[in-house]
């Protein structure tokens, strides 16, 4: 499978991949004090034997990371798509699941693989409401199932930017 991702996505997963980078060897220094003081025994030190396992698993996250950059490919796409739902695209929908008696209206950025973050209305055109959006026009309707339950979305505008969007407050 293809992922894309904006450049703030590219920056987020290099700044991961340095942490793990940093994580590991911190494990690895930690591994080599208690082989230090027990050897590596799995009964004389089973620290040692935690930590190896920690490692590892610390390694292989490493290398999922790296390759998800390796095989990304960057959106860099700079202006908003107002027609139809893309990465990048500024979106108002009404929402409704099961148990809600009226739509709630948000506003949602469609961004790269990865790079949701609800407290800043972003998310990813993965995501299951993302991906259900994804390629739509305005005024199209879909159900989703997300963990709340089936929800119905009716797509009601995109947005050139955000400062559009605030517009609709006043």
């Amino acid at each position: 499978m293809k992922y894309y991702i904006t450049e703030a996505g590219k920056q987020a997963l290099e700044s991961k991949i340095t942490a793990q980078g940093l994580k590991i060897r911190n494990i690895q220094a930690e591994k080599n004090i208690a082989y230090s003081a027990s050897g590596d025994g799995w009964h004389d030190n089973p620290g040692y034997n935690q930590l190896i396992q920690l490692e590892e698993r610390a390694i292989t996250e490493l290398k999922n990371l790296e390759k998800l950059l390796a095989t990304s490919t960057l959106w860099l796409r700079t202006d908003r798509n107002t027609e139809q739902i893309q990465i990048g695209s500024i979106v108002r929908l009404a929402m409704q699941g099961a148990r809600d008696r009226v739509p709630r209206e948000v506003i949602y950025e469609i961004g790269g693989h990865g790079e949701s973050d609800l407290g800043r209305n972003l998310i990813s055109y993965t995501s299951p409401i993302g991906a259900a959006l994804y390629e739509l026009l305005p005024g199209a309707e879909v159900e989703v199932q997300i963990p709340a339950g089936k929800t119905r979305l009716r797509i009601l505008q995109l947005y050139q930017n955000w400062e559009s969007t605030r517009l609709l407050a006043l």
